[in-house]
């Protein structure tokens, strides 16, 4: 799930940042493991591969940033694009994996015609940057490709698991697949196109012993869709749902935290995040009328926050995420089935607020609803918060945004009237929540 602002977000405007280790250095200078130059080209001195490492990566005889080699030169094989180290100034540099010794970690990983490189790239990053002694089992959910790649990925550790699904299923049964067969405490989810960064797990388990109902996300660095050897930091932002239930994210007044500490998030992107097994499937995820893609991010919000837990962000555990728009998507998704899916959700979780999602996704209204009486018995015994409640104390600007929804498509009273905000499909740009307006409603919210 990509949203908006995410697809805009140009590589120029993610700069990645470099960790004081040995005493502070000057911003524009880089590491090259060792010692520190003013460039990567100025890291080797004469001495080779040896001394280009830290924040740059040898390619074809030259010392250069990672993002420096192209698409083109991606490809070859060999080692997976290493990350800069993107994790904000006061990150833990060790941990003790002994203090996670009983949250060892199931990692799922469901795919669809993914490239090779993406999906070998992935698990070459996971067993570089992985504690081995924290991890069960990395299950890969192959959802019906003609080549599961088990001979190739099950040479590269093994911990490594492949379910092959003879047809598509669709990620939401794909994820449900991994979850039941996996056997450890902590289940991680995990996409085929990711570069997880140094010591991307620790922070992530050390959330859960503190809340074991934490929906514990890690903040999600960019990989350009057109160079997968890119890797830009992603400024602190939250993930959040328009009325319409696409997934957005905002930083709402530049109120997020650009520090080392975990902050609360109202939404979650559903794809790469740690979650106690027992609690996943106390919350019943999930709903398995809901087909192939997409509303699986949405039923997560809901439970989670609504039935007892909280999702969290954590800066000092960074993940590169290969951002693709639909263009780049190398499997189809049927739009009328994630309306299908959204109005199955809308359905339970706004009850209250049905006519709010109607107005914005008024295409739903005639589609059929079946088998949700099932639904509405796990929604009434886990008796969770209503809707009001998650927009008065979680998701400010949802709330703020209710008498001012628009659609820039229809006829009508709903009709947007003046341009839409950045990445919005359902806001004018007049229309956002200030900055101050925010932070009072945030304050008095805590202050309850």
């Amino acid at each position: 799930n990509v949203p908006m602002s995410l697809r805009r977000l140009t590589a120029v405007a993610a700069v990645a940042a470099l960790v004081c280790w040995a005493g502070c250095v000057e911003a524009e200078q880089v590491s090259c493991g060792g010692h520190y130059a003013p460039d990567c080209a100025a890291c080797p001195q004469g001495n080779g591969e040896a001394w280009c490492n830290g924040d740059c990566t040898w390619h074809h005889g030259r010392c250069v940033l990672p993002y420096e080699v192209t698409v083109e030169e991606s490809d070859d094989g060999g080692d997976f694009p290493f990350p800069p180290d993107t994790r904000p100034r006061g990150c833990q540099a060790t941990y003790d994996n002994s203090r996670y010794a009983h949250l060892k970690v199931s990692v799922i990983l469901p795919w669809l015609k993914e490239k090779w490189v993406h999906l070998r790239g992935t698990m070459q990053a996971l067993l570089h940057f992985t504690p081995d002694d924290l991890i069960e089992e990395f299950i890969f959910i192959s959802d019906g490709n003609v080549d599961s790649k088990e001979k190739e990925l099950t040479a590269m550790s093994s911990k490594v698991k492949v379910i092959a699904l003879p047809e598509r299923q669709g990620l939401i049964r794909a994820k449900m697949k991994g979850v039941e067969v996996a056997k450890a405490p902590v289940i991680v989810f995990m996409e085929g196109h990711c570069i997880v960064n140094r010591d991307w797990l620790p922070p992530l388990l050390e959330r859960l012993i503190l809340d074991p109902k934490a929906l514990a996300m890690p903040s999600l660095d960019i990989i350009p869709q057109d160079n997968w050897h890119a890797y830009h930091k992603t400024p602190p932002i939250i993930w959040r749902y328009e009325w319409n239930m696409n997934l957005i994210t905002s930083s709402p007044g530049s109120t997020a935290s650009s520090g080392a500490k975990a902050y609360l998030s109202p939404g979650t992107s559903g794809g790469i995040f740690a979650m106690k097994k027992d609690w996943f499937e106390y919350l019943g995820l999930f709903d398995v009328g809901m087909l192939e893609w997409g509303g699986d991010h949405f039923e997560l919000t809901m439970k989670v926050w609504r039935c007892g837990g909280r999702i969290e962000i954590v800066p000092c555990s960074r993940i590169g995420h290969l951002f693709r728009d639909p263009g780049h998507r190398p499997y189809p998704v049927e739009v009328n089935q994630v309306v299908q899916n959204y109005k199955r959700l809308a359905h339970v979780w706004l009850k209250d607020h049905l006519d709010y999602f109607y107005r914005m996704k008024p295409e739903a209204r005639p589609m059929k609803l079946i088998d949700m009486d099932p639904l509405y018995k796990q929604h009434e015994d886990l008796s969770c918060h209503n809707m009001t409640w998650y927009l008065e104390n979680v998701d400010f600007e949802m709330n703020y945004e209710m008498d001012k929804i628009c659609h820039p498509y229809i006829t009508g009273p709903d009709k947007c009237k003046g341009e839409l905000a950045s990445g919005r499909y359902t806001i004018t740009r007049d229309s956002l929540m200030p900055r101050a307006e925010y932070i009072r409603v945030k304050a008095a919210a805590e202050a309850r």
